[in-house]
C-alpha cells in the first residue's frame, strides 16, 4: 500500500527600489553644514540601479510505502531558479560638498560614480540555478513504544551559467572568476522516540544528522557582478582644494573627473573557491516531555549544532607588513598585492562555529476556558562572521576584528540568544449569549543584543574605517587624549569603560567582537478576540491587538536599547601626524574623545 504526493509551484518575485518620490531622479548630494552636521539629499547611492528578479519553479514528489512496521518514503525536491540582480552603486553620481557656500557655487570636494563597461548600460548579474534534491527515509515502528526514523538526502546544485572570465584574477590571485559552486552533498539523519509508559504521558526523543541549506544567492551573484571587467569606477577622494562641477542630470553624469585630480579607483574582483559547498551543519538533539501534577505538561529540550561548512570571506589583495605592529600588538596591512585592484574578495568555506540551546517549558493545555505556559531558554552561538551583508566586500569588511581581517577569531555571534523567559496565558471571559470573548497575554524577557567598541576610522591599513576593535589602555601614559582640539584626560576616556562590568574586563587589551550586551528587553503584548454570534457557516471575529503594553503604561519602560550595527564608535584615532590617518609611519598615539564628551 502506497501514497504519492506530487506538487509543482511557481513563484515570481520582482523587487526594485522605486523612486516615485524622487521624480525626476537626482544624484546623491551630501552637504556639510557645521562640524559633524550634514544634510543628505537625492537618490541614495546604493539605490539608483537596484533590482532583483526571481522566477522560481519547485517540483516535489514523495511516494510513501507502508510495509509492515515500516513507512518508507522516497522523494525528490527540486528548485529551478532564474535570477537577475541589477546593482550599480553611485550610478547617478555621488557628490560631497564640504561647505554650504561651495554647494551654492556648485563645486564638490568628492565625487563617485560607477557605470557599465559593456554594451549594456544596465549590466546585471543574470544566472540560473538548478537545485536537485533526492531523499529516502524510513519510519520504523520497532516496538509499540519505540519509533526509529532514519534517512539520507542528496543535494546537487547545478549552475547553467558562469560569470565572465577575467584572466588577471587567475594570474594574480590564483582563482578564476568564471567559477560556480558544484558537487554533491550527502545528509544522513537518524532519530528515535521512546514512550516511557502505556498511557503515552511521557516520552524521550533524540536525533542526529547533517542538514544542508542553500546560501543567499546574492552571495553568488557577487561573482557574476564583480568580475573586475564589467564595470568602471571613477571619482575623486575628498579634498578641500577640489572644485568638481556638479551635474544635476543623473542620466548624463561625467565619465571622467574634472576640477580635481582623478582618484585611483579600481574595480573590485569577487571570486569563489572551486571547492565551495553550500552551508551545512551537524545537529543533534535530545529532549522529553511528561505529564506533571495539576494537569500540567513539562518539556525539556537540548539542541546543539556544529558548523561543517559555512561562508567565509578573504581579501586576497591584502598584504601584511612584516615587522610592523601598532598599539595592542595589532598588525598593519596594505591593500596593494595588485595595485590596479581595490578589493579581491574570495568566498570560501569555514568549519568554525557552533551553537547550543537548552530550554524548559511548563504548560497547561486549554481546559475549562483557561490556558497558561511558561518557559526558560539559554543559548550560545559562536561564529567567525555572520553574513549580514549582500555585498561580498561588506561581508568581509564589516566583521569587527582585533588583528588579521582575513582570519577573524571564533567569538560570540551577532545572533547569540542568551537568556529568554516567556509567559503566556489565555482566558475565555463568560459573557452570556452566543458571544465568545478570549483575552490573552504574552510576556517576554530577553537578553540584550551583543555589541562591542570600535575606533571610528582605519587603524590597521585594511582600508576599512569601521571594523577595528578598540584597544583599551590600562594606564594614562600609554596614549594621549583630546576633546576636539582641547586636551582631555585618561579619566575622561576610561570612565565609561570602568563603570561597566563587562567593558572593564578588557582594560589593557583589544576588546573582542560582541563582547558585551545591551540592557535586557521586556515586552508585554495583549489580545482581545470577540467571536460574533452571526454569520451562519461563516465565523466572524473582531480582534484588538495591543503591542508593548509596558511602554503604553509607562513611556520610560518597555524600551528596546541596542547599539546600531552592534558597535559603539566614540573614539577617533589620533596619529603622530595629528590627524586620523594611522599608518606604520604615522602610528596611533591617542584618541579624540569629542564624540564621547559631546553634550
Amino acid at each position: 500500500k502506497g501514497v504519492n504526493e506530487f506538487r509543482v509551484t511557481y513563484t515570481r518575485v520582482r523587487d526594485f527600489r522605486d523612486h516615485a518620490f524622487e521624480q525626476p531622479p537626482f544624484p546623491q548630494v551630501t552637504v556639510v553644514l557645521t562640524g559633524s552636521t550634514t544634510v543628505v539629499a537625492g537618490t541614495e547611492q546604493f539605490s539608483p540601479r537596484n533590482e532583483l528578479d526571481q522566477d522560481i519553479i519547485e517540483i516535489n514528489d514523495a511516494f510513501t510505502l507502508l510495509k509492515g512496521q515500516h513507512a518508507i518514503t522516497i522523494g525528490t525536491h527540486n528548485e529551478l531558479l532564474d535570477i537577475r540582480n541589477l546593482f550599480i552603486r553611485d550610478n547617478f553620481g555621488t557628490y560631497r560638498f564640504n561647505t554650504i557656500e561651495l554647494f551654492d557655487q556648485g563645486f564638490a570636494q568628492q565625487y563617485d560614480r560607477s557605470f557599465s563597461a559593456t554594451s549594456d548600460p544596465l549590466q546585471s548579474a543574470a544566472f540560473g540555478v538548478n537545485q536537485w534534491g533526492f531523499y529516502v527515509g524510513d519510519q520504523w515502528y520497532v516496538r509499540p513504544r519505540v519509533t526509529l526514523t532514519y534517512g539520507l538526502r542528496m543535494d546537487a546544485p547545478q549552475f547553467p551559467d558562469k560569470p565572465n572570465s577575467n584572466p588577471a584574477a587567475l594570474a594574480n590571485f590564483g582563482y578564476a572568476t568564471d567559477v560556480v559552486p558544484n558537487g554533491v552533498q550527502w545528509s544522513p539523519r537518524v532519530g528515535v522516540n521512546y514512550t516511557l509508559n502505556e498511557t503515552n504521558t511521557a516520552q524521550i526523543r533524540a536525533g542526529l544528522g547533517i542538514f544542508t541549506g542553500r546560501p543567499a544567492y546574492v552571495w553568488i551573484s557577487n561573482q557574476f557582478g564583480n568580475t573586475g571587467i564589467d564595470f568602471t569606477r571613477i571619482g575623486a577622494s575628498n579634498n578641500t582644494a577640489n572644485r568638481i562641477p556638479f551635474v544635476a542630470d543623473p542620466l548624463n553624469q561625467p565619465s571622467t573627473v574634472t576640477g580635481a585630480p582623478a582618484g585611483t579607483f579600481f574595480n573590485e574582483v569577487d571570486m569563489i573557491d572551486p571547492d565551495f559547498k553550500y552551508p551545512s551543519i551537524l545537529r543533534g538533539n535530545i529532549g522529553g516531555d511528561t505529564q506533571l501534577p495539576g494537569g500540567m505538561v513539562g518539556v525539556v529540550d537540548f539542541v546543539w549544532s556544529k558548523t561543517m561548512q559555512d561562508i567565509k570571506y578573504q581579501n586576497l589583495n591584502l598584504v601584511q607588513l612584516s615587522g610592523v605592529t601598532g598599539v595592542g600588538g595589532r598588525p598593519f596591512f596594505a591593500r596593494n598585492k595588485v595595485p590596479t585592484v581595490s578589493d579581491a574578495i574570495l568566498l570560501e568555506n569555514t568549519d568554525q562555529g557552533y551553537n547550543w540551546n537548552l530550554s524548559f517549558e511548563a504548560r497547561r493545555p486549554f481546559r475549562n476556558g483557561f490556558f497558561a505556559s511558561g518557559s526558560y531558554a539559554y543559548g550560545v552561538s559562536k561564529s567567525i562572521m555572520d553574513g549580514t551583508s549582500d555585498q561580498a566586500a561588506s561581508n568581509w569588511g564589516n566583521v569587527y576584528i582585533p588583528a588579521t581581517p582575513n582570519d577573524p577569531p571564533l567569538v560570540r555571534s551577532n545572533f547569540d540568544p542568551g537568556h529568554r523567559i516567556t509567559m503566556s496565558g489565555a482566558y475565555d471571559v463568560p459573557m452570556g449569549g452566543q458571544f465568545k470573548t478570549t483575552v490573552s497575554l504574552f510576556y517576554s524577557l530577553q537578553s540584550g543584543r551583543p555589541y562591542t567598541l570600535t575606533t571610528s576610522s582605519d587603524v590597521n591599513g585594511d582600508v576599512r574605517g569601521t571594523n577595528d576593535l578598540l584597544y583599551i589602555p590600562s594606564s594614562a601614559t600609554e596614549l594621549i587624549y583630546r576633546n576636539g582640539t582641547a586636551p582631555a584626560t585618561y579619566e575622561d576616556f576610561i570612565g565609561l569603560i570602568r563603570d561597566d562590568d563587562c567593558l572593564s574586563k578588557y582594560i589593557g587589551s583589544i576588546i573582542p567582537r560582541n563582547a558585551c550586551r545591551a540592557p535586557w528587553s521586556n515586552t508585554l503584548d495583549g489580545r482581545v478576540a470577540v467571536r460574533l454570534p452571526f454569520g451562519g457557516r461563516v465565523k466572524t471575529e473582531v480582534t484588538l491587538d495591543m503591542l508593548n503594553l509596558i511602554n503604553l503604561f509607562n513611556s520610560d519602560k518597555g524600551m528596546f536599547e541596542y547599539m546600531s550595527f552592534g558597535q559603539l564608535s566614540l573614539y577617533a584615532p589620533v596619529s603622530s601626524a595629528n590627524n586620523t590617518t594611522v599608518s606604520p609611519t604615522q602610528p596611533l598615539i591617542g584618541y579624540n574623545l569629542s564624540s564621547l564628551m559631546a553634550p
